[in-house]
């Protein structure tokens, strides 16, 4: 049999995070690499995704485009996809699918344009935009089938015309408890807090769709000490700590900030909570189930999908802080409980939300 050759894919999206879209493609990117391909990582501006695309051997593409419409990019990306002789564009949410997925139509190289949130389409010229671009012969891909749902009603689409492809995660081994206590005992000294006393963790963007507002307000009504600590930067850091301080549980909330370091955040947890008001399908939830932690998270987006409808988490309504309590008091209280939802977590993940999974995926879209 004859070995088919290398095949140049470009993954494109227009911010450069931090964020999960961002996290998936560099994960997407050493998968691909890991299986044979040749991935370019490209972006509309530098940061946190291309540094680190960079720092870890891939090529990078800065492509900047003018304000409002930019029809001549078009053409610009277009001759750098010919010269550059890429056999796939990968390009993900509205600008890319959009931008790079009209410049490589323009040349029939195969385009797969993954949407992953719901807010992309607020306005009605980018529902006609993503009606044209599946016209062209874009494939669409949805990262849950909630979003493929909703995308076929938008869209006015037959729903069968929307792929779906989880977002995969690295899932490490099973420990042991006494291995666990270890780490968890190594990873709250290296963040610097305290080792007594369970955990709670949360991992997102400091933004109002978060809600992270409702999981303080959730963790006053608790008298027993408990902690927070959440990894995660933005706009509503200054508004948690006034709130952490008006409910007077300051010195139980850990801010850390953005952390490249996750794994070490939720080794130090005992159960991981997830308070959003909106999602695609939350990389951190998925982390968190490869971490095998025992999760409560609100019922939206892909969430639901991702616990498989409650067996691998405890699902809450979202914006009420009594329902978010007590579930998470029914798993700190309960050590069987937490272990049989972790166990159950992991084994999810593994199953269904690898990186291997997600890039084998992938790979069977660029060969159709």
């Amino acid at each position: 049999m004859q070995k088919r050759r290398s095949r140049r894919v470009l993954l494109a999206l227009e911010s450069s995070g931090p964020g999960g879209a961002e996290q998936m493609v560099l994960r997407l990117a050493a998968a691909l690499r890991e299986a044979g391909d040749q991935p370019v990582v490209a972006s509309m501006r530098p940061g946190w995704m291309t540094e680190r695309a960079a720092a870890a051997g891939f090529p990078v593409w800065i492509l900047p485009q003018r304000p409002g419409l930019d029809p001549a990019w078009l053409g610009r990306l277009a001759r750098r996809l010919r010269r550059e002789a890429i056999d796939v564009v990968h390009a993900h949410e509205f600008g890319m699918n959009i931008y790079a997925g009209g410049a490589a139509r323009l040349l029939r190289i195969p385009t797969v344009a993954t949407i992953h949130g719901k807010r992309w389409l607020e306005k009605r010229r980018r529902v006609l935009a993503y009606r044209l671009i599946r016209r062209a012969g874009a494939r669409l891909v949805a990262v849950s089938s909630d979003l493929a749902d909703y995308l076929a009603v938008e869209l006015r689409l037959p729903r069968s015309a929307i792929e779906v492809v989880h977002n995969g995660v690295p899932v490490p081994p099973t420990f042991s408890r006494e291995e666990r206590m270890r780490l968890r005992a190594r990873a709250r000294d290296a963040l610097g807090i305290p080792a007594d006393g369970p955990l709670l963790v949360a991992v997102g963007n400091l933004y109002p769709v978060k809600d992270h507002a409702t999981l303080l307000r959730a963790l006053a009504r608790r008298s027993e000490p408990l902690r927070l600590a959440i990894a995660g930067r933005g706009e509503e850091e200054a508004r948690l700590r006034a709130l952490a301080c008006e409910l007077g549980i300051a010195d139980r909330v850990h801010l850390l900030g953005l952390r490249d370091d996750v794994d070490q955040v939720l080794a130090a947890g005992d159960v991981f909570v997830q308070p959003s008001l909106s999602e695609g399908l939350p990389l951190a939830i998925l982390e968190a189930m490869g971490a095998g932690l025992p999760i409560v998270a609100t019922s939206v987006g892909g969430v639901p999908e991702a616990l498989g409808a409650g067996e691998a988490g405890i699902l809450v309504p979202p914006g009420d802080p009594e329902a978010l309590g007590a579930a998470i008091a029914e798993l700190v209280e309960s050590s069987d409980a937490a272990a049989k939802l972790g166990i159950a977590a992991h084994a999810r993940a593994r199953a269904v939300f690898s990186v291997e999974t997600m890039c084998q995926r992938y790979r069977e879209l660029y060969a159709a």
